[in-house]
This record gives structure tokens, C-alpha cells and sequence, in this order.
């Protein structure tokens, strides 16, 4: 036992918080940080000492009751709330941990694969006997054995609940038809004159136990189920984890993060429901065969007739099944798209807001759900048609059973009646059950469907080392193709979309006849170049037999990398030099020759991974569970020139980084993974474009440290195997003599390879002609125009000092995030949650999205006037039964006929009625939440994770969707079932209004006392999921980088422990409902007790009473059924207010704060071409990026003349982007004046304002759809205006277009082929430098007055370089353009030179004054010079 408020409690605390923080920590740290979190733990004096106990070590009446939980109830109770380490108190038991999950669900799912390849492999061999073709391998009658899902999860961990849930279902289902024995006997007791005391409190006696014993057997029961859908619902959420990791390079384009997280949410929490009900498939026919039994003993073979009916509705049922199935799967798909949707642009809000595209995405997403609604409009009409059937059936049964009882001439009695009522109300519950099993199962079995299709897909195969045996990389004659291709040309075919294998099998065989005819046209090309060259007849070598439609992206690659050495791979952009990377990675699907990769690889992606989580874990990652190696650490740190970056962090290394790294500049992050990769120490390292991020003199400090010094030798000579293969359009480095190779390609061909003298001089080479372009735009160039003595002044620049004070790179800092924040650790807000009950305003909030606050009073009428029809139509059949004898029975029947009838009409009104209300609430919900988030503030998405935000989007929409409504009806369903059985159990025998007092406040108390401890828990087990599905997606964003390093391990420890905290709310959830149960089946079977009790105590004051024996049997009938509705009641009180709780986070998400209007009055007074000069005024402007934090911009004063060419450097946190933060009102000004053209922009609209500036950012970002959607969301031009920028910067080709200067179109990209092109998610079909220049294509297009360019061609090569920004001088030659550097040449032919530093103008002039009045911008060129 522990008691709260201990030591040991503490410890244990912060030891789990310490687990969740995902960062391995040296015992300094570990010490410091306990005591932190320590100090963190409220304390609550008031609480008396608390003494827990687990489950595994309670009484056995303790475990019979659930009494252990009582203890976790009053601590919530105390407290108000309960906090993630209170449910430390009482861990998750062993049975039920992730690890023990996952390992027994990975092995039984194992031996189901294995099972699959055996029977097929036997199949091979011997069809046995099977029809079979001579051209295919399919069978007529025979069928291949496929790996069970459901097997291995019940072999994994349903033994339990398969027994012990069948033992206790039995025993429980076989007590139900006591109470409607004991039912008949009291009514044929009350009505005898001679009838003994004795035998009416024996009976008595008989239902009292019965019921005892039903509800502890129901108990425990329902605890075994929850047990066993927590132990499904962890499988699978890590099995899907762990798959997703290891998908290959085509799945991944398939599989998008919308689908994968339904996968993990949806999916898998409704096969976690489904257990509850699971048992249903046996017990219902158990009870319906009983109840059938008994019938027959009431009413003979009139029972048949009943039997009848239940036969006719067998077929309907299976029909409606597999229709609702079909429904499902469509809402499922819609789902999964608008998700995936959300997802996409949640994630990329920067981009959305600088171009101010929220209004597109919104009517983008506004569309999808509309479809999503579509379809959830047709469930929900079929699933009120199959309620509205099945509550017809057993009264359907009912009136078919009394129509032969009475047709065949016997006389109803009052017993007979009642009697067989409660077994109708008996025979209801299966009947009413079967329907929504069958639903259930059709749900789980879609989920069950999807989650199989998705374990099943095929995984990455990692490169093997073949004949290699050192470490080093070989690749001969190698021919390869991306996945994604598939999917795109329409070849693919979705397993888990398409349900025909014919066409499936279709589609796979064209997608293979597509990549082998792409072979041969590649192999008739070199046919046709070497006939060619024979013939003397090249002149256009690489012209001849070009085909644009070639899917492959490496052509007969011959490659080798050998230990120790350093090779550098260029290009031009979509050259293959990332395809390259991939292949030695097995990214990319291999067609012809062999790759071989010997030792073990680290990996720098173009795009740089960065975790939601310190820099220390970021750079330990795959090591983060490892002692730490401090004096390789530090190394790493150094050599990537992150000490200088460290102290200006607010915690140094041990700073949380935003999601994506957004809290960090684009320099940073690069050299943060690049110090992943040093610490990592792998054989080979794989570096992809790292130095396009950094500033020359960074990169020069890199390229020596760490490529060819830690990288390649490793500090003190210590590993003389290890190998480097850069990719990179920096090229000024490789004439390092520790460069071994140089490859060129062009086109996925190697064209060139040697060394830098050899290409360099050769000056007919590609090599040569990217170094032409160089020489011509470099530095020294530019310098030339200035007069020597100036710039030959301070020959003695001190380089470590302009490292030191610009090496945290001049690019896009996030200075708000790096400056002044010495007072906390973390960036990122902790998820609030509300404490105490749900408010009244949420409830009236959803009811005014609904229709208005009528609309509780209206539901509330209507499920009042449907019980009321119930209370008659069992009136009727007592008043039937004791005067039927008087006149025609028929007459009888038809009014109890009708009564029913009406009854179920009322039923299915009643559902379409609430649905159709929630439906309307929820697509103003979604309307409401879509429109805040889009108009958000920036500050909410850098300090909120994505994940918590999906989570609203998906987890919470889906309970509003769908859970809240089903809460709902069944809460008000079983509520007023409970007020008609007072009201009837009174009205027959008032003395129980005397006990209903006691009961009720006991009623009251558990209530309360159980509702404060399961809310808070419900709202821990929401909170808990976010950064399950954050984790996801930060994973499926970096699984090359992963896998490279290895850190699936690291990455599963994390989940394991994210899950194990949200699985033990859970499973206290769960626990709670079972403790609150047992104490309200105690007050329900107190009802029937004193309900038999009250009529034998009247019997024997009054004697034989046939009227009141009627009366008696009514009440007592009522009595039997209240025990379920009184434990529902609260149950689905508890589930209403819990799923009410997503209503209020939703809410809560409503009343974010908006960023200014989006359209003003000022708009319309602005002139039609309004900016029409481009003037750009600073007046004493002061900006900080929130309340609290330091000034980052401190009274700038600046005046950026009408078309002027500004470059602007700086350090980081000097205020460079800053510039462009506050010119587009990312974040407002505290004071100052920003004016463009003598307007201030304060008073104009934000989309006015955006829409008005061309910005082209660092990382290219582009969205899913066409290539029409990403360059042009609003159709605003015409096809050739898009084509015309598209041919000017190099992706598409027109053969009867000019070749003008300013065009690079014949640079023979040529990846566009029509507007219609698909852009996939995050545009991952593209290079990163075709993804820049379709965003540098997006600004052509705009033709603003004013462009900002934060190093939009950083990665591209520097041919492709010269000629944008020779295409952006020329398209926006009357434009003010705005470029924030890291290339200096890149500004150096600028009108004027911003240099910012510490949030003010230091230097602002032309590049030849700057340099020759000496200063920081004059060191700067000096350094970019040498480092050349």
C-alpha cells in the first residue's frame, strides 16, 4: 500500500514524468530534473493520508466489489481533480502493459504470417486437387489461407475472455428468468386466498439473491471485456506504429497520415468497443432460447408464433448488415481524406498565412466535409431504419403470439400476461442487441479490414552488403523508379480502397508493363546515342530518343564508394542526387542491377528531421536511451558550431524545439541534425545538400570540421574506414584536397566522374560549366567594381570572430524564440483541461449549434412522449388481461396493436429527430473550430503541438459525431425508463414513496461521488492521446532518417511510455464504471425488493385481490427491469458529460484569439493596383513576438525606396525576419508605424495585405492537389499565364517557345506535363529543388509590387541559381524586392545593403559604399571570399 503525499509516491512521480520526457539525461540532470518535477507536484494539505492498494494485493471482497478503486475516488473527490501522476497510485497491471502487449501480439501475429507462407508454399507445390489454369496461379475452388487478424489477437490475449466471460455471461444470463418465475408466482400468490406468508417472502427472497448474484457476475464480466479491448487497442496501435516504420518507399506514398492516424484513433478504438458486446453472438440466442421456453410453458404452441417472426427477420438482418457495412467503409474513406486534409495544412499554417490562402484551404476542407457529412447522413438514416426494425421485432413477437393465443379461444389472464410480458422485455434485449452487434461487428469488421490491409503492406528491404566486406557502397548498372509514380499515372491500385482483385491484379500487372517498357525505352536511347556516336552524329547526344515520360530516376547507375573516402555527388536540380542517396537507403524501387552497402549508416535528409524534443535528445536520438559519451557530444557541438548557438538558447541543449523544429532558424536545424549524424558515428555517412542551409563561412567551418574532419577521420585519426557521400550544390568545397571523387549527373545518368582537377580541366564538362556560372556571380566579382584600397583595408579580419558572432546563420531565425526566454524549459503549452463538472454553457453551446435552446426541451418532450406510450401500451395488456373475459378480444388486440404501432413509429422519429439535430450541431461545430484555427495566430501554432490540434479535428469530431449523439439517446432512454417505474412502483403501492427518499439521496451520493473521479479521468485519457498522434506524425515525416540511424527502438521505448500513462486512465475508467455499478445494481434490486415485499405485506392486511394482483404484477414487472436502467443512467450521464468534455475542448479552441480583421473599411480606399510603388517606411517600429518576452525589433527606422533591390544580413536574432514578420503582420507591431506607399498597413485587411506580397520562403512547401491548385487556389489565371512561369523557371518545355534569356526551359527539366499533374502530400513526388522552383513559379505568377525572398534558391545548383534570380531581376524589375541572404553573392548586386543587428538598422546602403566604409557587412564578404 502507499500513502498519498510520500516520499515514495514523489519519487515515483517524477520518475514517470521523467520517463515521458523522451530525453536521455545524464544523473546530473536526472537529479535536477527529479527534484524539479518534485517540486512541481501540488501539494494538498487538507487531504488526509490516502492508502492505495492494486489490484493484484486486494482483499478478495475488495476485488469482488471493486472496493480497491474507492481510495483513487476520494482522492479525486479531495482534490477536485486528479492529476497524471495521482493514477501513478495504481499502475496499469503487468498483464496490461504496452511491452507485454506488443510482444505477445507480435508473436502470434508472426506465427499467422507464417502459417500464410506455408500454406501457400504447400499450395505451390500440390493444389490438391484445385482447378487451375495453365497461364495463373488463381483457383476456381480452391482458396489460399490468409493471415487472421482476429485470430492472433484472441490467441495473443482472449483466452481469459473467451472463458471466463462465457462462464460468467452463462451464469448471469441463466439468473435473468428467475425474476419473471418469481413474477408469475407472486401474481398467482396475491390472487389466492390460502396462500401462506412464507411462500411470498421465499419468493421474495428467490429475486433478491438472483439479482445479487447477476450483478456481481455482470461486473465482472464487463471488467474482463475492458480488459481485453485495452489489450487490443494497445496491439494495435503499436503494431500499426510499427509498421508504418517500416513501410516501404511506394506504401508510404499510398498510406498518407490521415489514413494511418484513423488507423491508431478510429480504427482501433472501435475494436476496442466492440469487446464489450462481443459475448452477444452466443448469449442473445441463449436468452432468446430461454425465453422461447418459458413462453411455451405460459402460452403453448402459440409461442411458435414468435418464433416465426424472429425466423422472417434472420434474412432482413443480414441484408441490412451488409448494407450498413458498405455505408461504413464510405464514411471511413471521406474521413480519412478530409483528415489527411487537415493534417497537410495544419502543418504548413506558415506558408497558408504569408500567402494568405486560409479562404482556399478552408472551402478545400469545407468541401471534404460536406462529403464526410454526406455519408454520415446516409449512416445514420440506415441505422434509425434498422432500430426502428428491430424495436418492432419483439413486439412484432408479442402481437403475433396473443393474435393465436386469442384466435385459438383461450382467455388472457392477468399472470399469463405479465409473465410473458417480462419475457418479452427479456426476449427485447437480445433482439434489441443483435441489430447492434451486428453493426458493431460490420464497423469492427471495416477497421479490422483496414488495419490487416495495413499490416500486410510491403516493407522497406533494407540494402544488403552482398560481396562487399568492408564498409563502402557499390552500385552496378542500377536502374530505379519511386513508388509514387504508381499511384500518380493511375497504375496503382489501393488494397484498402479497391474491393476488386480482378482489377487490382489489373492495375499491378500495367503499373510492371509501364516500368519495363520505361527500361527499353531507356536501353534504345543509349542504342541509339552509341549508333550515333559511331556515325560521328552527336551533336545533340543527350537529345536523341528523349522520352519525358520515363518513370525511372536513376538510369544504369554505375557507382562505387570505398572505405575512407569522401565523394561528392552535383547536379542540376531533378538531376537524381537525392534519388542517389535513396537508392543506397532502398527508397526507391530497384529494376535492374545491384546495390550493395557494407557497415552501418547515418543519414542528413534534405529536409531536415527535427523531433518535438530537446536539442540533446535531437542530436542523441537512435543513443537517447544510451549512457551519454560526453566528450563525443561535445565534439559534435562543436564541429557543427552550435556552442555559440547553445548560449543564447534558454536552457542550452536541454531547450525544447517545436514541432518540426519551428523554433528554430533553417541553419540551425541543418546543423542540429548534421551533430545527430557526428554523434552517431556510423561507417558511411550520407549527406544530403547540408551545407544549402548555412551561411558561407558556416559552411566553410562545417565542411572542414566536420564532413572532412570528424565525419571522414574522426578527432585524433581514430577511424580511417569511414566514408562520406555528399550531395551538394556547393561546389566551392570541393577542391578540398580530402574530396577523393567528384560524380556528376544529369538526367538519373552518371555523366562525369573524377577528381576536381580532372573535371575542372576539362572545359567541355558539365562540372566546368557549373564552375563558369560560379566565377561569374561569385563574390570576387562583385568585389572588383569596388576601388582596391577598399577593399584591401583591414587585411587582418579576424574570421573566428564573424563565426562567433553570425555562425548562428543569417537566414530565417526565429528570433522570438532565441532571445530573452531564460526563464522556462519548454516552448510548447501543456494541454489545458478544464476541472469539476461540464458547464451548463457547453450543453447550451451545443444546443445552439444544434438549432437553438429549444432544442434539450424538444428532446426532452419527445422521449417523454415515447415512455409514455410504453407505460400504456403495458397498462393496456393488465387491463386487457382482467376484462378481456367481458368483451371481444380482438378488439382488445387491435388497440394494444396500434398503441404499439404508434410506438414505433414515435421510436424511429424519435432517432432521426436527436441524429439529425446532432448532425446539424456538428457541422456547425466544425464550421466554428475550422474558422478560428485557420485565422490563428502564429504565436498558437509555434507554442501548440500539431498532434493536440489533429486530435480536435479528428478524435474529438468523431465523439461529437457520432458518440455524443448515441450518449444521448441512451441516457435519456434509460432516465425516463427510471421515472416511469417510480411513478408506477408509487402509484401501485405509495407506501414505497416513504423508502424512495434513502435510496434516491444513496442514488445521489454514489453519483456524485463517482462522477467528479471518472470525469477527471475521462479527460486524462483524452489529454493523453495528442502526443500519441504528434509522435506519429513527427515519425512518419522522418522514417528515412529512422531507419538510417536505427531509432526505431528509441522511438517505440517513447510510445510505449506514452501509451502505458494513457491506458492506465483508461483503465481506471474503466475500473470506476464496474465500482459504480455494483453500488447501483444494489439499489435496483432494493426496488424489487421492496416492491415484492410492499404487495405480500398488502396481501396479508387485505387479503386475495385480483385487481390489485394486476396492479401488483405491473409494478413488480417495472421493478425487474429498473436494476440495468439505473446503472445506465448514470453510466450514460457519466458518457454524456464525457463526451461532452470534447464539445468543451473543442470549444475551448473556439475562443482562441483571431488575428486582425481580414477585410476593412481602409481596403476600398486603397487604389485598384494598390501597392503600385513599393515604397517601404519603418517609423520608430517596436515589435516582440508575445506579452512577456523581450523586443526584437527595437525602434527601426527604415525607408527601403519605391523598386529598390534590398539584401539583408544580419546574426541571428538581429531582426531579419522579423522584416517580414511584421511587413505582413505575422505578429503586430507594440508601437511604430510600418506604411507601403504612404499607407499604413494596420488599417488594411490581412488578405488585402498578404495577397499584395509575394513571399517565397526557405523551405518550399507545397500542398496536395495539382499543380493548377498550388501555383493558382483561386483560378485567378488563365492556363498559358501558368505555363509561361513554369517554362520561365525550367519545369516545363514548348518546343515552338523561344529560348529567351531570361527562360530555363532549356535546361531540359521538364517535369511538368500538364496543370492537372498531382502534387502529392507535402509534395513529396518532387525534389526539394523542383518544390523551390515551383514556389519561386508561384510568386512569378502573382506579379506583386513587393517580393520577399528569405534564400529562395538555397536548394538549387548554382546554374539554376544564376538564372532565377536573373528570371526574378527581369519579372520583377519594378518590384521592391526584399532577400534575406545567406549566399552573399546572391545580394550582391542589390540597390542598397540592409545589415540588422540587435533589432535596429546598423548599416543600410549600396554594396559598393558598405564596403568601402568598412564594417560588419565588408567582414562578411571577406569571410564568403576566403571561404570560396
Amino acid at each position: 500500500m502507499v500513502a498519498y503525499g510520500s516520499t515514495a509516491a514523489t519519487k515515483a512521480r517524477a520518475n514517470r514524468d521523467e520517463g515521458n520526457s523522451g530525453t536521455a539525461i545524464n544523473s546530473a540532470d536526472a537529479s535536477e530534473t527529479t527534484s524539479l518535477l518534485a517540486d512541481s507536484i501540488p501539494h494538498v494539505p487538507s487531504i488526509p493520508s490516502i492508502s492505495f492498494v492494486e489490484e493484484q494485493s486486494a482483499s478478495p471482497w475488495s476485488k469482488v466489489t471493486f472496493g480497491w478503486m474507492a481510495p483513487m475516488m476520494r482522492l479525486g473527490n479531495a482534490k477536485k481533480r486528479l492529476d497524471p501522476e495521482d493514477i501513478l497510485h495504481i499502475p496499469l497491471p503487468t498483464d496490461c502493459r504496452t511491452d507485454v502487449l506488443s510482444a505477445a501480439f507480435e508473436a502470434r501475429w508472426n506465427e499467422e504470417l507464417e502459417r500464410s507462407k506455408l500454406k501457400r508454399t504447400i499450395w505451390k507445390k500440390d493444389p490438391n486437387g484445385c482447378e487451375t489454369t495453365n497461364n495463373t496461379s488463381s483457383t476456381k475452388n480452391c482458396r489460399i489461407s490468409e493471415p487472421s487478424l482476429i485470430r492472433a489477437l484472441f490467441r495473443a490475449f482472449g483466452s481469459d475472455y473467451l472463458i471466463g466471460g462465457f462462464i460468467l455471461k452463462f451464469v448471469h444470463d441463466s439468473c435473468i428468468f428467475v425474476g419473471p418465475q418469481v413474477l408469475h408466482g407472486l401474481i398467482l400468490y396475491l390472487g389466492s386466498t390460502d396462500a401462506p406468508l412464507s411462500r411470498g417472502l421465499g419468493l421474495t427472497l428467490a429475486v433478491t439473491v438472483s439479482q445479487l448474484c447477476m450483478s456481481f457476475c455482470l461486473r465482472h464480466y464487463f471488467f474482463k471485456c475492458y480488459k481485453f479491448g485495452l489489450m487490443i487497442r494497445t496491439a494495435v496501435v503499436v503494431a500499426v506504429y510499427k509498421k508504418a516504420l517500416v513501410l516501404s518507399a511506394g506504401e508510404r506514398h499510398v498510406r498518407h497520415l490521415g489514413e494511418i492516424t484513423n488507423l491508431m484513433s478510429i480504427d482501433a478504438q472501435r475494436l476496442q468497443d466492440l469487446t464489450t458486446y462481443l459475448h452477444a453472438i452466443w448469449y442473445s440466442f441463449w436468452q432468446i432460447g430461454l425465453a422461447l421456453f418459458f413462453l411455451w410453458q405460459q402460452l403453448g404452441p402459440s409461442s411458435l408464433a414468435g418464433v416465426a417472426v424472429i425466423c422472417v427477420m434472420m434474412p432482413v438482418t443480414k441484408t441490412v448488415a451488409k448494407y450498413m457495412g458498405g455505408l461504413q467503409r464510405q464514411l471511413m474513406i471521406a474521413k480519412d481524406k478530409r483528415v489527411e486534409n487537415n493534417s497537410e495544412v495544419l502543418g504548413a499554417m506558415k506558408v497558408v498565412k504569408l500567402q494568405a490562402w486560409e479562404v482556399p484551404f478552408m472551402d478545400r476542407i469545407t468541401a471534404l466535409r460536406e462529403t464526410e457529412l454526406r455519408h454520415l447522413l446516409n449512416y445514420i438514416v440506415a441505422e434509425s431504419f434498422s432500430f426502428m426494425l428491430w424495436s418492432a421485432v419483439p413486439l412484432a413477437v408479442a402481437l403475433g403470439t396473443f393474435l393465436v393465443y386469442v384466435v385459438s379461444g383461450q382467455n388472457l389472464t392477468v399472470s399469463t400476461a405479465l409473465t410473458s410480458l417480462a419475457l418479452f422485455d427479456i426476449l427485447r434485449f437480445p433482439l434489441f442487441m443483435l441489430p447492434q452487434i451486428i453493426n458493431r461487428i460490420v464497423e469492427a469488421g471495416v477497421s479490422l479490414g483496414r488495419v490487416r490491409s495495413f499490416l500486410l503492406c510491403e516493407e522497406h528491404k533494407s540494402i544488403q552488403a552482398g560481396s562487399l566486406e568492408d564498409a563502402g557502397v557499390r552500385m552496378t548498372n542500377v536502374s530505379a523508379a519511386y513508388e509514387s509514380l504508381k499511384n500518380e499515372n493511375g497504375y496503382g491500385s489501393h488494397d484498402h480502397k479497391n474491393t476488386n482483385p480482378l482489377a487490382s491484379e489489373l492495375a499491378e500487372k500495367t503499373w510492371e508493363l509501364s516500368l519495363l517498357k520505361s527500361q527499353l525505352e531507356e536501353a534504345e536511347k543509349k542504342i541509339n546515342e552509341l549508333l550515333a556516336a559511331q556515325k560521328n552524329n552527336a551533336s545533340d547526344p543527350e537529345g536523341v530518343g528523349y522520352l519525358s515520360s520515363s518513370m525511372l530516376c536513376l538510369k544504369r547507375i554505375n557507382f562505387e564508394c570505398k572505405p575512407g573516402t569522401l565523394v561528392a555527388v552535383v547536379g542540376s536540380v531533378g538531376s537524381g542526387k537525392s534519388s542517389l542517396i535513396n537508392a543506397m537507403l532502398g527508397e526507391v524501387r530497384e529494376l535492374a542491377g545491384k546495390t550493395e552497402v557494407s557497415g552501418n549508416l547515418a543519414f542528413f535528409s534534405q529536409t531536415p528531421f527535427i523531433l518535438n524534443a530537446t536539442v540533446k535528445a535531437n542530436i542523441l536520438f537512435s543513443h537517447v536511451n544510451e549512457p551519454i559519451d560526453e566528450a563525443k557530444y561535445q565534439r559534435a557541438l562543436e564541429c557543427c558550431a552550435l556552442k555559440h548557438d547553445l548560449q543564447s538558447l534558454p536552457a542550452s541543449d536541454m531547450t525544447e524545439i517545436g514541432e518540426k523544429g519551428i523554433t528554430l532558424s533553417g541553419g540551425q536545424k541543418a546543423r542540429v541534425a548534421l551533430a545527430r549524424v557526428v554523434y552517431h558515428g556510423a561507417d558511411i555517412s550520407l549527406l544530403d545538400d547540408c551545407l544549402s542551409a548555412v551561411d558561407a563561412h558556416v559552411a566553410k567551418h562545417v565542411f572542414e570540421e566536420c564532413i572532412t574532419g570528424e565525419l571522414l577521420q574522426g578527432s585524433g585519426q581514430l577511424f580511417t574506414n569511414r566514408s562520406v557521400i555528399l550531395a551538394t550544390n556547393a561546389l566551392e568545397h570541393l577542391k578540398h584536397p580530402r574530396v577523393d571523387k567528384i560524380v556528376v549527373l544529369h538526367e538519373g545518368r552518371v555523366v562525369e566522374q573524377g577528381t576536381y582537377e580532372e573535371l575542372s580541366t576539362d572545359k567541355g564538362s558539365e562540372f566546368s560549366r557549373f564552375l563558369a556560372v560560379i566565377e561569374k556571380t561569385g563574390v570576387a566579382s562583385s568585389c572588383g567594381h569596388v576601388h582596391g584600397d577598399a577593399t584591401e583595408v583591414d587585411d587582418g579580419y579576424d574570421e573566428q570572430r564573424i563565426l562567433k558572432a553570425v555562425s548562428r546563420d543569417s537566414d530565417q531565425a526565429v528570433e522570438d524564440e532565441n532571445t530573452g526566454q531564460k526563464d522556462t524549459r519548454k516552448l510548447m503549452t501543456t494541454e489545458e483541461r478544464s476541472i469539476g463538472h461540464v458547464g451548463a454553457d457547453v450543453y447550451f453551446y451545443w444546443a445552439k449549434a444544434a438549432s437553438g435552446v429549444w432544442v434539450p426541451f424538444a428532446i426532452i418532450l419527445v422521449y417523454g412522449a415515447v415512455e409514455a406510450l410504453s407505460v400504456a401500451s403495458k397498462w393496456w395488456l393488465t387491463y386487457w388481461s382482467q376484462h378481456g373475459s367481458d368483451g371481444n378480444q380482438m378488439f382488445f388486440l387491435g388497440v394494444y396493436a396500434l398503441i404499439n404501432l404508434v410506438n414505433v413509429l414515435t421510436i424511429f422519429l424519435r432517432i432521426i429527430f436527436v441524429m439529425l439535430l446532432g448532425l446539424r450541431a456538428s457541422k456547425k461545430i466544425f464550421s466554428n473550430l475550422l474558422q478560428v484555427v485557420m485565422h490563428a495566430p502564429m504565436s498558437f501554432f509555434d507554442t501548440t503541438p500539431i498532434g493536440r490540434i489533429i486530435n480536435r479535428f479528428s478524435q474529438d469530431m468523431y465523439t461529437v459525431d457520432s458518440q455524443l449523439m448515441n450518449a444521448l439517446r441512451s441516457y435519456l432512454t434509460t432516465i425516463m425508463n427510471v421515472i416511469s417505474t417510480i411513478v408506477v412502483i408509487s402509484g401501485v403501492t405509495p407506501a414505497f414513496v416513504i423508502c424512495l427518499v434513502p435510496i434516491l439521496l444513496f442514488y445521489a451520493s454514489q453519483q456524485n461521488f463517482f462522477t467528479m473521479s471518472y470525469r477527471e479521468l475521462k479527460r486524462l485519457d483524452s489529454v493523453n492521446r495528442s502526443p500519441i498522434y504528434a509522435l506519429l506524425g513527427e515519425s512518419i515525416d522522418g522514417v528515412a532518417t529512422i531507419r538510417a540511424f536505427g531509432g526505431e527502438s528509441a522511438l517505440l521505448s517513447r510510445l510505449t511510455r506514452m501509451l502505458d500513462t494513457q491506458q492506465n486512465a483508461y483503465y481506471l475508467l474503466c475500473v470506476a464504471q464496474c465500482w459504480l455499478a455494483i453500488r447501483l445494481e444494489l439499489v435496483g434490486t432494493l426496488f424489487i425488493t421492496l416492491a415484492c415485499l410492499l404487495a405480500v405485506w398488502q396481501h396479508s392486511i387485505r387479503g386475495a385481490d385480483l385487481q390489485f394482483a394486476g396492479l401488483a404484477g405491473l409494478s413488480i414487472s417495472y421493478a425487474l427491469s429498473v436494476t440495468q436502467s439505473l446503472n445506465w443512467s448514470v453510466r450514460m450521464a457519466s458518457d454524456l458529460e464525457a463526451s461532452m468534455i470534447a464539445v468543451e475542448r473543442i470549444r475551448s479552441y473556439c475562443e482562441i484569439d483571431s488575428e486582425a480583421p481580414r477585410d476593412t473599411d481602409a481596403d476600398k480606399t486603397l487604389p485598384k493596383s494598390w501597392p503600385t510603388g513599393g515604397k517601404i517606411t519603418f517609423q520608430n517600429a517596436s515589435l516582440r513576438y508575445r506579452p512577456g518576452l523581450p523586443l526584437v525589433l527595437k525602434g527601426l527606422n527604415l525607408e527601403i525606396p519605391p523598386g529598390a533591390k534590398c539584401g539583408v544580413v544580419g546574426r541571428t536574432g538581429a531582426g531579419k525576419s522579423t522584416l517580414m514578420v511584421s511587413l505582413l503582420r505575422i505578429v503586430e507591431l507594440d508601437s511604430g508605424k510600418v506604411s507601403i506607399d504612404g499607407y499604413d498597413t494596420k488599417s488594411i485587411g490581412l488578405t488585402k495585405l498578404r495577397s499584395s506580397i509575394a513571399v517565397i520562403p526557405q523551405d518550399p512547401v507545397l500542398f496536395s492537389g495539382t499543380i493548377r491548385t498550388n501555383l493558382d487556389p483561386f483560378d485567378e489565371h488563365s492556363d498559358g499565364d501558368i505555363f509561361d512561369v513554369l517554362m520561365r523557371v525550367g519545369l516545363y518545355s514548348n518546343a515552338k517557345s523561344s529560348s529567351s534569356v531570361t527562360s530555363l526551359s532549356y535546361l531540359a527539366l521538364n517535369d511538368v506535363q500538364s496543370l492537372k499533374d498531382p502534387v502529392k502530400n507535402e509534395g513529396s513526388n518532387f525534389s526539394v529543388g523542383q518544390r523551390q522552383l515551383l514556389v519561386v513559379a508561384r510568386a512569378l505568377l502573382s506579379g506583386a509590387s513587393i517580393v520577399i525572398m528569405d534564400e529562395a534558391t538555397a536548394a538549387v545548383d548554382a546554374d539554376s541559381d544564376a538564372r532565377i534570380q536573373r528570371v526574378i531581376r527581369d519579372e520583377f524589375s519594378n518590384s521592391t524586392c526584399i532577400t534575406i541572404a545567406h549566399r552573399i553573392n546572391t545580394i550582391m548586386d542589390s540597390d542598397y545593403i540592409l545589415v540588422m543587428d540587435d533589432g535596429k538598422a546598423a548599416e543600410f546602403d549600396t554594396p559598393q559604399n558598405l564596403l568601402r566604409k568598412g564594417g560588419m557587412f565588408r567582414e562578411l564578404v571577406r569571410a564568403s571570399s576566403h571561404s570560396s
